[in-house]
């Protein structure tokens, strides 16, 4: 369960610290992209609902597309390697 929670934890936090600190992406904007990136509704929802901007809806539809090709993709790979 520690493993998950890593696998899940580490990318998320990677990610929202290099947006922040790097590319100073603003709070908006990095909480729709995350919520996006773990295609999670209710964090939109929530993200929209405190900030009563259209800013995390904008980054959440042009991330959301891309992680839902990248997760057919992975299966595939998985699917493929696991058969070898």
């Amino acid at each position: 369960m520690a493993a998950g929670a890593l696998v899940t934890l580490l990318p998320l936090l990677a990610v929202g610290a290099a947006a922040r600190l790097l590319l100073r992406t603003n709070y908006l904007t990095l909480c729709g992209v995350l919520a996006g990136s773990m295609t999670d509704p209710p964090a939109l929802s929530f993200a929209t609902a405190v900030s009563r901007s259209d800013a995390p809806a904008l980054a959440y539809a042009s991330v959301y597309p891309l992680t839902m090709l990248l997760r057919v993709l992975a299966a595939q790979l998985l699917v493929l390697a696991l058969m070898r």
